[in-house]
């Protein structure tokens, strides 16, 4: 499972939305498209990213027991992989994340950050579809 701070993708959409359309305030959705992944908004702390998300999701729905078998899910019967975990992970996320934003600024906190969550267990190519509405 990793993270990446996708919050400056989304701001390039926003610029993009003001240099094409002359969008200056609305809201921007950003989705992800894969089945194994969801966006987040929350602080990129080294602690948060790298352990402390990854764990309480692993204890909602963990990948392998306690003496490291592989928990079985009912999806891998389905499709013969091992990823049923990080469905149940990325469900618990959400595919997408909407943000209001004024005069083409977002309105984050100072300590919120966008995040794509890869939950699968092999690493993936994830696309990051945005769609921005507004005046």
């Amino acid at each position: 499972m990793g993270m990446v701070d996708i919050t400056d993708d989304f701001q390039a959409a926003l610029n993009e939305a003001e240099r094409e359309k002359g969008i200056k305030s609305g809201i921007i959705t950003g989705f992800t498209t894969g089945g194994v992944a969801g966006l987040t908004i929350m602080e990129y702390d080294l602690g948060l990213v790298e352990h402390d998300l990854k764990g309480a999701l692993d204890k909602i729905s963990p990948y392998t027991s306690e003496d490291g078998q592989l928990i079985h899910y009912m999806h891998h019967d389905s499709w013969n992989d091992d990823n049923g975990s990080g469905h149940i992970k990325a469900a618990l996320l959400s595919p997408s994340v909407t943000i209001p934003f004024i005069e083409n600024k977002m309105t984050l906190g100072p300590w919120q950050n966008l995040l794509l969550v890869e939950c699968d267990t092999r690493d993936r190519v994830r696309e990051v579809v945005f769609q921005v509405m507004g005046e």
